[in-house]
């Protein structure tokens, strides 16, 4: 649980770089270093931290090519499909959603010839429908906190 404006605090610096030490974070904001950690702490044991990520540059590790992927998949294909989603590590991320559509995914490959392939492999599960990202104008941002 959140318990005043200085956990917010903390929880954006921590979002801002995961790596900030406790003592810089507590310079900021007017705490000891010992305060701040058991502060995250806290927030680490409630679940409002949840992990701590590094955040890859696709493109520079030669996937230049993001999409959304939407899915409607039968309910026979359903539960096999979500057995699988291991088997594509071009998945970033994927989100059950309603509509006529029932997945969002979110794909990064190496070109479009990767791409094709991708889907290729999706479409036994159903019915995909490609929306290829042109540029992010908003990433990796949690509103809520600022």
């Amino acid at each position: 649980m959140i318990k005043d404006k200085l956990d917010l605090k903390i929880i954006k610096f921590l979002k801002e770089n995961s790596r900030a030490s406790y003592a810089h974070i507590g310079r900021e904001i007017g705490l000891s270093a010992s305060a701040v950690g058991e502060r995250v702490q806290r927030l680490e044991d409630t679940g409002v931290i949840k992990k701590y990520v590094t955040i890859i540059d696709a493109k520079k590790m030669g996937f230049s090519v993001s999409a959304y992927i939407l899915m409607s998949i039968d309910s026979k294909h359903f539960h096999h499909f979500m057995d699988t989603l291991e088997s594509f590590p071009e998945i970033e991320q994927c989100s059950r959603v309603t509509g006529e559509n029932c997945l969002i995914i979110k794909v990064v490959v190496k070109d479009s010839d990767h791409l094709q392939e991708v889907i290729d492999r999706l479409t036994p599960y159903g019915n995909p429908s490609t929306q290829v990202i042109l540029s992010d104008i908003i990433a990796n941002s949690s509103k809520i906190i600022d």
